[in-house]
């Protein structure tokens, strides 16, 4: 009849949720959103791409809820520290300013309590690099202590990250990758060093650099010891077993602990151990070069404190 209208609902049809099977959608949802690797932060990744394809996520409401899962709970998220800046215009009178330069104890990526619950698998680089080092020496037992509040910040965090995640997570690995600081730490030295008497590696400026890196190196470790609430994150953390990995720019060290005996013993000790066995193994390499030493073995396992193993 003329002039007449016909009411009509608007219907949405999507074939990707109305027709495909739930278990052929997660199959499409890791193909676009698992990494083969970690997942670093942008500071960390530097130029690395890992060809994610996120937008999925912002499709609508029920891509998401189900997508999401996926993302955060089959990749395994790279944690990092984020060095501390050096504002051009500071005023040292700024809370802001100070923390800023000092480090706000802030990772990345920058993971969201929303989210933590989803996460399964996480590595933790305990690395802290300071830009510059402040040290005590222990009264009682002459050892030298840093003094770093951006890496007590970092444990901080890390102790609550830890926390959100202590009944959900799957596996754990604790990392320190010293290569992202390479450049950096040769830039400071040759930034800081004076003329001396005195040539080859036996310098006492050589000798003074290699003592301030192998302390900035321990920074992290040490600050994580003696942060009490990072120890009883770490204890709280329900898995058996944690991951070590040690990354220098000529070696690696792989390591798996039970995590009872981890908790029990020293992280800082463990690192330092790690260090001396790498320059032992430097030495050797270094005399096989100039046709002094034995052949070097590329790979095999190393000795350390007992309760810990190498693979």
């Amino acid at each position: 009849m003329a002039g007449s209208t016909t009411p009509t609902t608007a219907t949405t049809c999507s074939p990707f949720l109305d027709v495909l099977p739930p278990e052929l959608r997660l199959h499409i949802y890791s193909h676009l959103l698992v990494a083969s690797t970690p997942l670093k932060g942008q500071l960390a990744r530097q130029d690395k791409e890992y060809d994610l394809h996120t937008a999925i996520l912002r499709t609508n409401k029920q891509i998401h809820h189900e997508a999401r899962s996926i993302f955060f709970g089959r990749n395994t998220f790279y944690i990092t520290s984020i060095p501390p800046t050096h504002p051009a215009n500071h005023d040292p009178h700024s809370d802001d300013d100070e923390e800023e330069e000092e480090g706000s104890g802030a990772f990345e990526p920058p993971l969201q309590l929303r989210d933590l619950s989803l996460v399964r698998h996480v590595e933790i680089d305990l690395l802290y690099y300071p830009r510059s080092m402040q040290t005590i020496r222990d009264r009682r037992t002459g050892v030298w202590k840093p003094v770093c509040v951006g890496a007590q910040r970092y444990s901080t965090s890390l102790s609550y990250l830890l926390s959100a995640v202590e009944t959900s997570l799957l596996s754990l690995k604790l990392c320190a990758d010293t290569r992202r600081y390479v450049d950096e730490a040769k830039l400071c030295n040759s930034n800081t060093s004076t003329t001396t008497t005195g040539s080859g590696f036996g310098g006492p400026n050589k000798e003074k650099d290699d003592r301030l890196e192998l302390q900035r190196v321990l920074t992290g470790f040490y600050m994580a010891d003696a942060n009490p609430l990072f120890r009883k994150a770490l204890a709280r953390i329900d898995v058996a077993n944690i991951a070590l990995h040690f990354d220098f720019p000529e070696s690696y060290f792989d390591f798996v602990v039970a995590k009872k005996v981890l908790c029990s013993q020293s992280l800082v000790e463990l690192a330092g151990q790690v260090l001396g066995v790498r320059s032992i193994i430097r030495l050797e390499a270094a005399k096989q070069d100039s046709g002094e030493g034995n052949e070097v073995a590329r790979e095999g396992p190393v000795t350390l404190i007992p309760g810990f193993a190498s693979i």
